[in-house]
């Protein structure tokens, strides 16, 4: 009887201690109570760091591009501290609310402070509890970061979100920038054989409205904000800026090309234009003859062809194969030139050759780690690719093959 009783007495006392501990809500904080921070820059300044915050305007949220003609969807706030908190709590004497850290999607750094060395703020942002690790990081450009959270976008009421968006499409369908989160680049800080990198940003047009509505009432808005190619670190400071051919043979040698466009010459000096649907790469080291390490980076790509400037004759298989060869002759040439002289301008192994050479032989690593970069430099790397095109589109022949042949 007593079993019985206490059974049904049971769930009951669950549902009461379930109570006491789980109190679910107590932390909890309404939407109006928070400046939702969108976006932050971080430049230097002489007493130590200036830091913009780009806030979501959440009543003007609602409306498209700030349709109701009172305000912008967001609001920048900018102050300067001897730290970044200090500067995040100076932002509170204009500010309305408390900053909420925890939705940003870009981090802007001044090019002037990358080249100072990013390691303090790197330290601020890992070990702020409201900061995930997912948002993107980029470098401004010749610039201020504050210029670019100036800056009001066409396509997007939200600045950040736009320059979210234009990171991750430039980097899936173009190659030649980096889609680098806050993971990514202190993975490549902390551990030897490698060196970071960051996708940059800059400013187009003339800046001086780029933060009012006029600037994206006219069809061709008169300040935008660009990709510019990629920002190559030593450690943790800026050393110089990659072009877009440079860019694609690291994204290539990483493995990080989804997609993308080329060309090639033709034998009777045309034009073949074609698209990258798919692309594999491996790092393999190996020992020299001498006992040095030496690196051959392995490309397969897949192509489609777009544009057939050229009168090649296509229905022939030979013709077909003589393309796979130009275009693997000319990864060879392109990439392993870039690589040239990534070595010998910056000496910063940001491919990731010393990594695979730690993986593959650990106890030759250990003679090389602490001088890793200056060895880079003389390392011997070859390129060898192997392609193939598998459309040539929806016509056999060029169009100018047929024009001729009438």
């Amino acid at each position: 009887m007593n079993t019985q009783r206490f059974q049904q007495v049971l769930p009951v006392l669950l549902l009461v201690f379930s109570l006491a501990v789980l109190p679910g809500c107590w932390s909890s904080k309404e939407l109006n109570e928070l400046a939702v921070v969108m976006a932050l820059g971080i430049d230097t300044a002489p007493q130590g760091y200036a830091v913009s915050a780009q806030v979501l305007n959440s009543g003007e949220a609602r409306n498209n591009k700030g349709e109701s003609g009172k305000s912008l969807p967001v609001l920048t706030y900018k102050a300067t501290g001897q730290t970044v908190p200090d500067a995040l709590q100076h932002i509170l004497s204009a500010a309305p609310h408390a900053l909420y850290l925890s939705h940003i999607r870009v981090l802007v750094l001044g090019e002037e402070l990358a080249r100072q060395g990013v390691s303090d703020i790197m330290d601020f942002i890992t070990r702020n509890h409201q900061l995930r690790s997912d948002f993107f990081l980029v470098v401004a450009k010749h610039s201020l970061a504050s210029d670019i959270l100036e800056i009001n976008t066409s396509f997007e009421p939200i600045p950040a979100n736009s320059l979210y968006s234009s990171i991750l499409v430039s980097h899936k369908n173009w190659a030649a920038t980096g889609s680098i989160t806050l993971q990514q680049f202190i993975l490549e800080l902390e551990r030897g054989g490698s060196n970071p990198i960051m996708s940059g940003v800059q400013l187009k047009g003339d800046t001086s409205g780029g933060g009012t509505l006029q600037n994206i009432e006219s069809i061709v808005p008169k300040s935008q904000i660009v990709q510019a190619g990629m920002a190559i670190f030593k450690k943790d400071r800026l050393v110089g800026w990659l072009g877009e051919s440079t860019s694609k043979t690291v994204n290539y040698t990483l493995n990080e090309v989804s997609s993308t466009n080329g060309n090639v010459t033709c034998p009777d000096g045309g034009k073949i234009g074609f698209i990258v649907t798919r692309s594999e790469s491996r790092i393999h080291p190996r020992i020299g003859p001498d006992g040095k390490p030496e690196f051959t980076v392995r490309i397969n790509v897949e192509v489609d062809l777009t544009t057939i400037q050229s009168t090649i004759d296509l229905s022939k298989p030979a013709n077909v194969e003589t393309l796979q060869t130009e275009i693997e002759k000319k990864y060879k040439t392109v990439m392993s030139r870039n690589i040239q002289n990534v070595q010998k301008t910056f000496a910063s192994d940001i491919f990731g050759f010393g990594e695979a050479l730690h993986r593959k032989y650990p106890r030759l690593w250990r003679t090389y780690r602490e001088e890793w970069d200056e060895h880079f430099k003389q390392v011997k790397i070859s390129v060898d690719c192997d392609a193939h095109v598998r459309r040539i589109g929806s016509i056999d022949q060029p169009q100018r093959r047929e024009m001729e042949s009438k």
